[in-house]
């Protein structure tokens, strides 16, 4: 009996298209820095290097200080976006169905996405910083925060803005797994006495643990890879004294992203930039890794010897005998990992010592050298594999503990004196409102001001004018730049349905299993590329002449949008109902009809969803058309934007000439998001089968 083959010639046609674009876009950026790391390439004069190049960024201290500053933001990211978005969360769950407050807490909490980050973060600049320090702030609190001089204004300041564009996710995420929950454990539970605190932290937690270890993986790469919001919104803030180094100089938020930026606009040596390039991409895909093993239920032993390997490099003695002790505990464990009694819980509890005296010793470290040489990130896989322990010794169904019908008569608030979190998240909410509403107010108010000002000194514009959208258009010629931006975006929604619906229906037909994984597989992908990645594209698309041309940005967003619109439209194929295929065949249709026939027209709106979805994506890029666009007559609306106001380091800002081209794109994206919304939602599949 001849074994029926993984995948037939035929099969594979379908997807060569979106394998081809996976392989330049998602894998040639590896390939082609792994190949140029160990060269140096000085004008396309090429040497081979070895490893120096790696020496050399090894040797690099301000690499080292900018790493620190990126785990220390991505960590301060993660906890603070799961914390405030649970908040909010129990805000859109707690309010009742139907609810007005729910309603317009749900409205405002889709204006960070609404708004482009490229719009949205010189607000927040001009609403914070203002003009050197005098802005909105200053005017409703007394508060001078000048992000350009003040190490700490600079790092909360853009941390409040990335926590304002990432916490509705969150919230959303959080809220639908919350809705999940029995309605009758929750009023069961109200009846017994249980306030919001108990009901979140008792309840509502053990329910939605997964979605806060997946989102809390998410935003800490999110965060990690950060480019354009520390870019734009400090440009790698007010320089530390700590931080000057012999090759660079490291602000307090210089994270690797913004700090390879840097070194691919002042260094010569590609090989340097691609060795860069290729640690900060070995670094992004280890986490990644690190949050496989967690899915997988991996033992202490594994995090044990990556906690000893990741404190072998730095040359400190110390660091290596906390390395030492790892490994001993790890080859323990092994050891006695299938006995059980006294033995292994004294090795646990030796290990919960050791590493509390590793912790003990980085805080001392950070108060005598300070925190870029003090911090080392080695500290962190040894607590989160104490968190990761102390989840698996609890790991319990939610209501396990106590049965849902006995509720009544336990004294829940006897035991679980939780308080604040009701306040707490009341506060949340009406700051996030609060904040958008102004947000959203400076942009008119600005559009509206004769003097280009970001300093709010009443509560209208002591000149108000339109004719800041005469002269955008009449001698800006802003036309020009949206016409250049719809050209990327249109030209990437337009090639994606080509692409994607063949390898759709190829893939429903593969099996769930084999769908599934290779979804995971683009997404993974996906999900690894940056700013790191970005680079050696440049170096390829350089190479093949396509610099200052709109190729390599279609590719770049037709890439992106591939594993939104594949894991949509391929769920979407599955969900119709096989009598669809009988039908056809009985009328006599092969394969190619029955997809253009049949198959297409039914999935409209699926494709329209992904079509419109890759449309916006294109129209708000800023990265790539930040590195492949250096001719101001290509600029899209993003890059011309950018132009009006700079970051902060830059002078003269048009800031009346900004808000009104940003009022106007705004208006664009949110008419093509109401004209299509209903196409969005309609389905042809009720009047096929009736």
């Amino acid at each position: 009996m001849k074994r029926k083959p993984l995948f037939r010639i035929n099969d594979k046609i379908p997807i060569i298209p979106i394998l081809l674009l996976i392989l330049l876009i998602g894998i040639a950026p590896f390939i082609t820095a792994f190949g140029d790391s160990f060269f140096h390439d000085y004008y396309g004069e090429r040497s081979f290097a070895g490893l120096e190049n790696f020496r050399f960024i090894l040797g690099d201290t301000a690499f080292t200080y900018s790493l620190n500053i990126t785990v220390i933001w991505a960590l301060l990211n993660v906890v603070l976006s799961l914390f405030f978005g649970f908040l909010l969360a129990l805000k859109l769950v707690g309010s009742g169905e139907g609810s007005k407050k729910r309603d317009m807490l749900h409205h405002f909490l889709l204006i960070p996405w609404g708004i482009p980050v490229y719009i949205a973060i010189p607000l927040w600049r001009a609403f914070l910083h203002g003009n050197g320090g005098e802005s909105v702030i200053t005017r409703l609190t007394g508060l001078q925060i000048n992000l350009m001089t003040d190490p700490l204004s600079g790092f909360l300041g853009a941390l409040m803005v990335s926590l304002w564009l990432s916490i509705p996710l969150s919230a959303f995420v959080f809220a639908g797994h919350m809705r999940k929950v029995s309605r009758q454990v929750i009023e069961a539970a109200r009846i017994d006495g249980a306030g919001m605190g108990e009901i979140a932290i008792h309840i509502y937690i053990p329910e939605i643990r997964e979605s806060l270890l997946a989102m809390g993986v998410l935003n800490f790469i999110k965060a990690f890879k950060e480019f354009t919001l520390v870019f734009m919104m400090t440009a790698g803030g007010p320089p530390l004294i700590s931080g000057i180094t012999e090759r660079h100089i490291v602000g307090a938020t210089t994270t690797l992203g913004v700090f390879l930026y840097e070194v691919f606009l002042q260094t010569n040596d590609w090989g340097i930039n691609a060795a860069y390039a290729l640690i900060m991409a070995g670094l992004v895909i280890f986490i990644m890794l690190i949050w496989i093993f967690i899915k997988r239920r991996a033992s202490v032993r594994f995090f044990l010897f990556i906690s000893a390997l990741l404190l072998l490099p730095g040359g400190n003695p110390v660091l290596w005998s906390f390395a030492g002790a790892y490994l001993l505990f790890g080859i323990a464990g092994g050891v006695i990992d299938k006995k059980a009694g006294r033995v292994r819980i004294k090795i646990h509890i030796g290990f919960g010592w050791l590493t509390l005296v590793h912790l003990i010793y980085t805080i001392i470290e950070i108060a005598i050298h300070g925190f870029l040489t003090g911090f080392h990130p080695g500290i962190l896989i040894p607590i989160l594999t104490l968190l990761f322990r102390s989840a698996e010794r609890r790991r319990t169904k939610p209501f396990q503990s106590i049965p849902e019908y006995r509720w009544k008569g336990l004294g829940f608030r006897k035991f679980i004196p939780v308080r604040g979190v009701g306040g707490g998240a009341n506060l949340v909410s009406i700051s996030f409102i609060g904040i958008s509403l102004i947000i959203l107010y400076m942009l008119i108010w600005m559009s509206l001001s004769r003097i280009s000002a970001c300093y709010m000194d009443s509560l209208l514009p002591g000149m108000a004018t339109m004719d800041n959208f005469r002269r955008i258009f009449v001698e800006e010629s802003i036309l020009k730049y949206f016409l250049n931006t719809f050209i990327v975006a249109g030209v990437t929604a337009i090639f994606l349905p080509f692409i994607i619906f063949p390898g759709a229906v190829r893939l429903s037909k593969w099996g769930k299993k084999r769908t599934l994984t290779f979804l995971g597989f683009i997404q993974i992908i996906g999900i690894a590329g940056g700013m790191h990645t970005l680079i050696p594209l440049y170096s390829l698309f350089r190479n093949l002449g396509l610099i200052n041309t709109y190729i390599p940005l279609i590719l770049i967003y037709l890439y992106h949008s591939i594993p939104f619109a594949l894991f949509i439209l391929t769920a979407y194929l599955e969900s119709l109902p096989a009598s669809f295929r009988d039908l056809a065949k009985l009328e006599g249709m092969g394969d190619l009809t029955y997809g253009f026939k049949i198959l297409l027209p039914l999935s409209l709106p699926p494709l329209i969803t992904a079509v419109m979805t890759a449309f916006i994506a294109g129209w708000n890029g800023f990265q790539a058309p930040l590195l492949f666009l250096n001719d101001e007559a290509l600029y899209t609306i993003s890059l011309k934007l950018y132009s009006y106001v700079g970051n902060l380091g830059s002078g003269s800002p048009v800031w009346n000439t900004f808000a009104a081209v940003s009022v106007v794109n705004t208006l664009f994206i949110g008419f093509l998001f109401i004209r299509f919304k209903k196409p969005m939602g309609y389905s042809p599949v009720s009047e096929v089968e009736e």
